[in-house]
């Protein structure tokens, strides 16, 4: 067989396969009726007032399980990481103006959980969890 005989079998197969198929359009439904149930849920603003052990608690617990949320949900994934970035910039604040030498190790972590949540790598958000429940532990035990 040559070339151009196998080309016009393949002609042949693709135009006839093609019209094997009937397409019925259902004129009953309007997709613009189409209901996509949706949910919110908004959060109280963090307050910056708060005692700094309340904050980092939240942290710790918001970033335990980031990474299931990074592997099951991305967007609730970076929907949590923008609330522990609100706490963080709470707790920054108060971490800063009493030890600003203790700011690297809570930064780190953080970071690891932001990197983790935006470019969709929980062993990042993991190990930036690891690294807070140190922290946080030899921070608050001073």
């Amino acid at each position: 067989m040559t070339v151009r005989g196998a080309g016009a079998i393949a002609l042949a197969a693709v135009l006839t396969l093609g019209a094997c198929g009937t397409t019925f359009v259902d004129e009953s439904v309007d997709p613009r009726d189409t209901v996509v149930p949706t949910t919110t849920t908004t959060l109280p603003p963090v307050n910056p007032e708060a005692p700094l052990p309340v904050l980092l608690d939240e942290i710790e617990l918001r970033m335990s399980t980031l990474d299931e949320l990074i592997i099951d949900d991305d967007l609730a994934a970076l929907d949590e990481y923008a609330r522990i970035d609100e706490l963080w910039v709470a707790a920054e604040r108060q971490i800063r103006s009493n030890d600003p030498d203790d700011l690297f190790n809570f930064e780190q972590a953080i970071e690891l959980a932001r990197s983790g949540a935006e470019r969709l790598r929980p062993a990042d958000a993991s190990k930036g969890y690891k690294i807070i429940v140190d922290v946080i532990d030899d921070y608050l035990a001073r």
